[in-house]
């Protein structure tokens, strides 16, 4: 079959609604499901139906911006389109992905003392995360980054590797409960992640008001049907990183704020009930000593 692909790339060619399945894709979401399945089998364990949902529906949010139409419009002919690949490889697959994985099975991929142990604990301390994660935002939307590596489909696959990658590093320390897995919470957390959405708001602005197109790969491309140029397009991409990322960012943000504010709240019903039997015991042990002391009558 001649419209059989590896992977979405830029072709230069006239859009057509004819369906273009890339292998890669297909290959790697059975991969992920298939391995991790199996993974719980050699185990000997069971799967846990609400943690292996989350991992499918980050395998599937993967699927659906990688494979067609979307991915090949993402890649080759809409910066609109390939903002939201973007923002739904790093703010929705990479922390489905990583919620889905339970602490038992990091462990066996990750034996504590081993150098894949020690090398993602030294990328997944917050401060290295956070640069790790705005180093690629701001190094794979280059203009010159993107015109060179979309053309090919190695080039655009390496992209949304990095993507993930990134995305993964950078929600791990804010995701992850494990204490001695660099796990940080409120109000280090809130912090760690306003700063990300602070900083996306920087490629954002670029997009959406520099008056001339950035990249060539998105300027060259033959035409659609949607009526709008590639400076307006481009205006759209930066809107929907400003707007869509960061909407998804914030609301991610709330969710886990109130998580922690209702986890803090439990505890402090716990820690003054705890507070209130002790008085309340402690009473009771000054009123029975003082009945022994009191003295019987004649």
């Amino acid at each position: 079959m001649n419209n059989v692909a590896w992977w979405c790339s830029s072709t230069g060619q006239v859009w057509t609604w004819r369906y273009t399945p890339f292998l890669g894709v297909w290959a790697v979401a059975t991969a992920l499901i298939g391995g991790y399945v199996l993974a719980h089998r050699r185990a000997g364990r069971a799967l846990d139906r609400s943690r292996f949902r989350l991992w499918c529906l980050g395998v599937l949010a993967l699927f659906v911006v990688s494979e067609w139409p979307i991915g090949q419009l993402g890649v080759g002919y809409l910066a609109t389109l390939g903002i939201a690949r973007y923002i739904v490889y790093s703010f929705v697959a990479a922390p489905l992905l990583l919620v889905g994985v339970p602490t038992w099975l990091l462990d066996r991929w990750l034996p504590w003392g081993s150098r894949r142990q020690q090398v993602v604990s030294s990328l997944t301390r917050w401060p290295n995360a956070l640069l790790i994660f705005n180093l690629v935002l701001f190094g794979t939307h280059v203009p010159v980054v993107v015109d060179t590596l979309k053309t090919s489909q190695l080039g655009s696959f390496g992209i949304d590797v990095l993507h993930l990658f990134a995305g993964l590093v950078w929600w791990w320390p804010a995701l992850r409960r494990e204490p001695d897995r660099n796990a940080i919470h409120e109000p280090l957390r809130a912090f760690y992640l306003f700063a990300s959405s602070v900083l996306m708001f920087v490629p954002a602005a670029f997009l959406t008001f520099n008056p001339l197109p950035l990249y060539g790969l998105y300027e060259l491309a033959p035409p659609l049907w949607l009526g709008f140029d590639a400076i307006q397009d481009q205006q759209a991409a930066g809107i929907v990183m400003n707007v869509v990322g960061g909407f998804v960012l914030w609301g991610i943000i709330a969710t886990l704020f109130m998580r922690w504010a209702k986890e803090q709240e439990r505890t402090d019903a716990v820690t003054r009930r705890e507070r209130s039997r002790r008085t309340i015991e402690a009473i009771r042990a000054a009123e029975a000593e003082a009945d022994t002391a009191q003295p019987t009558g004649q």
